[in-house]
């Protein structure tokens, strides 16, 4: 019984708040006192109808009704104009934009994991989620920059003075490169697995961050969280996965 009476209210809370963002868009309007009288009609037949139990009425009321025909022939311009005025709201286009906004992250980052991989340069970067990993960025030399395929490209060009260690990324900047992670000691089947996979699997097993790791020998895109570790993902499945992991209110691996 609560949870029908709970339901009853969530029903009536967002009927009123469509019809007020509805009537928002049209007060001003010579079409209000109509919206307003149209409603008053329709809930004066609906109590009629259901108090009379009279089905015909019922049904008839329906067809005609039910699709919101009525209301898109007589509202259209002010419809469109309450939906205009809802999308302006500043917490859908706060919430609209940061979507985007970790979209073009994501894409950023595979992007930059494609490049890495066409030019066969090994490549560690932690993405921290919950941890800041401040102790291991202070390995390394601080940047404070911003994520972009040309500058992980530079970072981890062979015998440049960066591209040995790690990337640190966090807040979806570059805090730091060439920082030093721990190496796991957990034994790996696989024996292509160089220091590289070690310590990005170190860095997992210590931290809840995310860890791309790229091969150098065959090009492979690897992801360690916790303690799974991902081998030769392909850019969709990656984008997939850190959008999940970064994203997701769901705090599992």
């Amino acid at each position: 019984m609560f949870w029908e009476y709970l339901r009853a209210l969530f029903e009536i809370a967002v009927l009123w708040f469509l019809f007020y963002q509805v009537y928002r868009g049209v007060r001003d309007s010579r079409a209000a006192s109509m919206l307003v009288g149209l409603v008053a009609v329709l809930l004066l037949g609906y109590l009629v109808v259901e108090w009379t139990q009279a089905q015909v009425l019922k049904q008839l009321a329906g067809l005609i009704i039910g699709p919101g025909t009525i209301l898109v022939i007589l509202f259209q311009p002010e419809i469109r104009t309450a939906l205009a005025k809802f999308g302006s709201n500043k917490l859908v286009r706060r919430l609209l934009k940061q979507q985007v906004e970790n979209q073009d992250f994501i894409a950023r980052v595979c992007d930059s994991v494609a490049f890495l991989v066409s030019k066969r340069y090994g490549a560690l970067i932690a993405i921290c989620r919950t941890n800041t990993l401040k102790d291991y960025a202070a390995t390394g030399t601080i940047l404070q920059a911003q994520y972009s395929r040309e500058l992980i490209g530079t970072i981890f060009m062979p015998k440049t003075p960066l591209h040995d260690g790690a990337v640190i990324v966090n807040n979806e900047q570059i805090v730091a490169a060439a920082a030093i992670l721990p190496v796991s000691n957990r034994e790996l089947k696989d024996r292509s697995m160089g220091l590289r996979h070690r310590a990005g699997i170190g860095l997992a097993e210590a931290s809840d961050a995310v860890v791309i790791i790229v091969s150098e020998e065959t090009g492979t895109v690897s992801l360690a969280v916790g303690n799974i570790v991902q081998r030769d993902i392909n850019l969709e499945l990656l984008a997939e996965r850190l959008t999940q992991l970064l994203y997701s209110h769901d705090t599992e691996n």
